[in-house]
């Protein structure tokens, strides 16, 4: 996932050709900037750029009628509550994943939207007897007449077609309102998940290597890093509509606690995951590396008020930190880094 081209590049970065080393071992053990060699667990992330989002946008389905009111864009709206008015009688949302497409009453052939109806009657406490099945019966109909009631409606016992509408979550965010007040017919807003995730960029190899339920570290703006994990790839690919374009490969990050993400904006962020780890790497800054005629790397190591430099293998490159993996150098050395 690109871990060694960064380290190759920083190495390339780091590197003092300029510092001589005659001029490095003439000098004394005390001009000379140190620091220990430890022992820990070095990790490589692979940071990616992300937009704080709400997720797809969903066109709601319209309704024959004059609009009457309209919520909001940024209104949270909850399944039960009215997401508009049409003729003077609200709009409700209910729970469910597939849109009503008739009217319900006694005698209705059994169908799946008779199902939808009854579980939300029953999840707003109208249920009293109702069974939830594909069936509507004289007790479905005694419920709706209550939630009717409620509502201040006339208690018919027959929810006609555009009185309620399926939403696909607990609640909603209201996107965009796509219409105005005395317009009738037609998608009048459109709509989204009330909870904030992050939508990261990926290249093609990337969303190939990337796996959901990877754990995530996500910085905000302000610095904040919030832990998170990816639930799903995107591999793109799709048309955008716009001549032979396509959609790019992303990931969707969901954080472990979603409110601490709330109200700051739909922002940019940085999504660090972890793409390399080595325990008990034997570690030395990158600045203490030197390189050598041979193409290699060594360090100068302090020892008794002596400078020696020593040749050293490298590993895995992280936050400005190097794995030794091969050479005379040991855990409590000290070693020369540059100022």
């Amino acid at each position: 996932m690109g871990v060694l081209l960064v380290a190759a590049t920083v190495v390339a970065v780091v590197l003092q050709p300029w510092r001589s080393p005659a001029a490095d071992l003439a000098g004394g053990a005390d001009e000379a900037a140190t620091v220990v060699v430890e022992r820990t667990t070095l990790t490589a992330d692979l940071i990616l750029n992300g937009n704080l989002s709400y997720g797809d946008e969903i066109d709601l389905p319209g309704r024959g009628g004059t609009i009457t009111r309209l919520p909001k864009a940024g209104d949270e709206i909850a399944v039960g509550q009215a997401l508009y008015e049409v003729d003077g009688r609200p709009v409700i949302a209910v729970r469910g994943d597939r849109p009503f497409w008739r009217a319900l009453s006694e005698g209705v052939d059994n169908g799946a939207d008779v199902q939808q109806l009854e579980q939300f009657l029953v999840d707003a406490g109208f249920g009293g007897d109702v069974v939830v099945d594909t069936e509507f019966t004289w007790t479905t109909a005694a419920a709706v007449k209550n939630w009717q009631e409620s509502l201040g409606l006339e208690r018919t016992g027959v929810v006609g077609l555009g009185d309620i509408v399926a939403v696909n979550a607990v609640s909603v965010r209201i996107a965009s309102v796509t219409s105005k007040l005395g317009d009738g017919g037609g998608s009048p807003l459109t709509y989204t998940s009330t909870m904030l995730r992050a939508v990261v960029k990926l290249t093609d190899g990337q969303a190939r290597e990337i796996l959901p339920a990877t754990v995530v570290t996500v910085t905000l703006p302000d610095g904040t890093e919030l832990p998170g994990t990816i639930t799903s790839i995107d591999p793109g690919g799709q048309p955008t509509g716009k001549d032979d374009e396509t959609t790019s490969p992303s990931a969707t990050v969901e954080f472990d606690d979603p409110v601490a993400a709330q109200g700051i904006g739909l922002r940019a962020v940085k999504v660090a995951l972890a793409s390399a780890e080595v325990e008990d790497a034997l570690v030395i800054p990158v600045t203490a590396l030197l390189a050598t005629l041979d193409g290699g790397y060594a360090v100068d190591v302090v020892s008794a008020g002596t400078t020696i430099r020593v040749p050293v293998e490298v590993g895995l490159i992280a936050d400005a930190r190097v794995q030794v993996t091969g050479g005379d150098l040991a855990e409590g050395d000290i070693v020369v880094v540059a100022p």
